[in-house]
């Protein structure tokens, strides 16, 4: 194996093109500075996410533990979702350790699959045209179109959280928009409702850059919690240097 000289590795050192690379950059149309927004936009919302993250995780246990016991999550059902986290068997870790285990898609198939969404927010007043003008508050249920209800609410924001963690814990671009040939701008940040209809019956609900954390700010607020509104923000900018 032939060694790189010095010089090499301290140009690359040098060179931020070179270590954020040349095809991520391209997504930001080559400028570093909306680069290092988006980071930050990422850490704000990666903040909120995780204050979410572990409300669903724990909301979802204190419901379950009332419905089915304090083992719910170990019974054959649950841990048919949960994927295995390491080499010792699930049936030999505590309902505690598998709960911490979860990841968030656990989390939001296990809600879904015991169908207690509706116990997670009381999202009945959110108005999704908040977070884009072409978001609607109405689809088809069953064939039948519909005023979306609190479980229907709470599907969608589900969805989107995921959407939006995925994006911010990959470090990717949340800025980006799609911009249609008459100049209209659409969010890249969705999430269709109901799965399950075809296509045309499909409502899909978008989030654009600029409301990110204003979407995850209301969730919090929903939560109403005091401890959690008081840690709510974190504060960065650039450095002056």
């Amino acid at each position: 194996m032939s060694k790189i000289p010095k010089e090499e590795l301290l140009d690359f050192r040098a060179d931020i093109t070179s270590i954020l690379s040349q095809e991520r950059l391209e997504s930001y149309e080559g400028n570093i500075q909306n680069y290092y927004i988006n980071r930050l936009l990422a850490l704000q919302a990666g903040h909120k996410i995780a204050e979410i993250e572990v409300y669903l995780r724990n909301m979802l246990d204190f419901c379950m533990k009332r419905i089915k016991g304090n083992e719910w999550i170990k019974s054959e059902e649950s841990l048919k979702l949960i994927s295995a986290k390491s080499h010792i068997p699930q049936q030999d870790l505590s309902p505690s350790q598998i709960l911490a285990s979860l990841m968030l898609g656990e989390v939001v198939e296990l809600i879904n699959f015991y169908k207690i969404k509706n116990y997670m927010f009381d999202l009945e007043d959110m108005d999704f045209k908040k977070y884009h003008w072409n978001n609607r508050n109405v689809g088809y249920v069953n064939g039948r179109k519909t005023q979306f209800s609190n479980v229907a609410k709470v599907e969608i924001t589900l969805n989107l959280i995921r959407v939006i963690r995925n994006r911010c814990f990959h470090w990717e671009n949340l800025l980006k928009s799609t911009i249609k040939e008459n100049g209209a701008v659409y969010p890249r940040i969705t999430t269709i409702y109901p799965k399950n209809e075809e296509r045309k019956k499909q409502t899909r609900i978008g989030i654009a850059p600029e409301m990110i954390l204003v979407f995850l700010d209301d969730l919090l607020n929903h939560i109403d919690n005091p401890m959690m509104k008081r840690f709510q923000d974190i504060k960065m900018e650039f450095g002056r240097n």
